[in-house]
């Protein structure tokens, strides 16, 4: 009986203080006045209170956009995540959490263990609304945690294995092994290379995406081994590996030699750039500058170390033979490749990365690209077409010659210029990604450039191609055969033996046209 008794004593009791507050007597009002203002704070605190203790909801990820601004739970699986994405320096992860309606990205700051791919978690954030793009932020160590039952379950596989029937093991998380390509920065946040099963002789070779810096240097033809998943890249009809930068362990018994440079391939240099690689030539030291000048003049600059500076002072090094050894770096300051003695911690040193590895970026988050629109990137790339004096916009490819599945960007020069930029010329150039309204697209914007090496040899042109296969030389330089013959109108070229011919655009007085030379079939070179 004693329930039911304490039940009407609170009842009575809550029911005498709502007659005392809405009691009219006068003498009772000041009284009153306390009792709501008390009642109103003991309110609020109730409220903030449940709000402070209440355990956020789960939520599907397709009905977030009901939740905005709310604190919610959301359980799927790690697809992919990038740690610090803009390369400033910020404790911030993104990740992107997959459940069975949808994808959700997540802002993770003050973080913790980052979770490998295909864990499944719980994470807990507040639900953001910018510009129509949901996505969740979250703080500190312990707003995403998962159980060891949600670790996946990682297969052990051969490139072989991938080779024969990718599509079994789409959007699987496995674990390969293999040599990787080409060097990739310790601070890249985004990279692209090839993992192959031969460091020289390739059977298979499978292209890699990696996001979030390694931490490490990872030198070219390193056996690694990477875990992450495959994917199907529906713009260049392929498959590709998605990995992140930690998740790559170097396979210990194995270095790679540094690759030896040749003078005559300087156009080819910044196929290797972040490499170590090797150099002879002949220094020279000016003001603390060491210069290697090759047999035609070209040059590179060394960034030497502490034991260079005092052996080349105690052995006499100025104008000697010389073998540098370092790292290939692009020198901002002195427009020109470098040899970093130093391993790549050298000053004014850029590791540039390639138009794959831009793609890459551009296509793993393209919106994150524009929210920065004043970051300058430095990219080491070639000349798609020829590049007349007037024009400026073409594309950046990854490649001085054409070949199956090239890479390109589109890109365009702040004004136009006084000299052509060859097909295939190698430049190194400092960029912003900005939004071509018109095409709608992303389009690089060259800020400054310098032009590296040599474009390549000019191709020989055939008569009986015809004017669609020459219609793809157009603007370049090219090599062709005939008898130089004046009309009424000009010169012309003629194909021996034939009425075939081509308008000639020449120079004053060019080897060819005088009578020495008259009715004689020479090679010609042009645009």
């Amino acid at each position: 009986m004693a329930g039911p008794r304490l039940k009407c004593t609170m009842a009575d009791a809550l029911k005498d203080i709502m007659l005392k507050i809405t009691d009219d007597d006068p003498a009772t009002r000041g009284q009153k006045l306390w009792v709501m203002f008390a009642l109103a704070i003991f309110l609020v605190a109730s409220l903030n209170w449940y709000a402070m203790v209440r355990e956020p909801q789960v939520v599907l990820v397709e009905d977030l956009v009901n939740h905005n601004r709310e604190t919610v739970l959301v359980e799927g699986t790690v697809i992919s995540w990038i740690e610090d994405r803009y390369g400033s320096g910020e404790d911030r992860v993104d990740l992107v959490v997959e459940d069975d309606t949808g994808v959700i990205s997540v802002r993770w700051y003050s973080t913790g263990e980052k979770p490998p791919i295909g864990t499944n978690v719980t994470v807990m954030g507040a639900v953001v609304d910018y510009n129509g793009r949901f996505y969740l932020q979250s703080t500190g160590a312990g707003a995403i945690w998962w159980e060891a039952d949600g670790l996946p379950e990682v297969q052990r596989l051969t490139l072989s294995d991938l080779a024969v029937e990718p599509e079994r093991y789409a959007g699987e998380i496995v674990t390969i092994t293999g040599f990787i390509s080409e060097a990739i920065n310790k601070d890249a946040i985004y990279t692209s290379a090839y993992i192959t099963d031969h460091p020289g002789n390739a059977a298979h070779q499978l292209q890699l995406l990696i996001q979030s810096a390694p931490g490490v240097w990872i030198e070219a033809d390193s056996k690694v081994e990477v875990t992450g998943m495959l994917n199907y890249q529906e713009t260049n009809l392929r498959w590709a590996f998605i990995t992140q930068g930690p998740e790559i362990i170097l396979v210990d018994g194995y270095t790679p030699q540094p690759k030896m440079l040749e003078w005559a391939g300087e156009s080819t240099w910044s196929y290797e750039s972040g490499s170590m690689v090797s150099m002879a030539g002949t220094v020279l030291i000016s003001n603390n500058q060491w210069t290697l000048f090759g047999p035609n003049g070209n040059m590179m600059c060394i960034l030497p170390t502490d034991e260079d500076i005092t052996n080349a002072a105690t052995n006499g090094y100025n104008g000697s033979a010389f073998e540098a050894t370092g790292r290939l770096m692009w020198n901002d300051d002195r427009s020109m490749w470098c040899i970093d003695a130093n391993n790549g911690n050298g000053t004014n040193l850029i590791d540039p990365m390639s138009a794959m590895s831009m793609q890459a970026m551009l296509s793993a988050n393209p919106a994150s690209m524009l929210e920065d629109p004043n970051k300058v990137y430095t990219l080491s790339t070639f000349m798609q077409y020829a590049f007349e004096p007037l024009d400026t916009d073409g594309y950046f490819v990854d490649s001085q010659t054409y070949t199956f599945g090239q890479t390109r960007v589109a890109m365009s020069f702040p004004a136009t210029r006084t000299e052509w930029i060859e097909s295939g010329q190698g430049l190194v150039a400092n960029v912003t990604v900005a939004w071509d309204d018109e095409k709608m697209m992303m389009r690089l914007m060259v800020q400054n450039y310098q032009l590296v090496g040599d474009p390549p040899e000019p191709q020989s042109l055939l008569w009986d191609d015809g004017a669609t296969q020459w219609g793809y030389a157009k603007n370049t330089h090219v090599l062709i055969n005939g008898k130089a013959v004046l009309e009424d109108d000009g010169w012309y070229l003629y194909r021996d033996g034939s009425s075939q011919s081509i308008r000639l655009n020449l120079d004053l007085n060019p080897i060819g046209t005088d009578d020495y030379h008259s009715n004689i079939s020479m090679t010609w070179t042009g645009r």
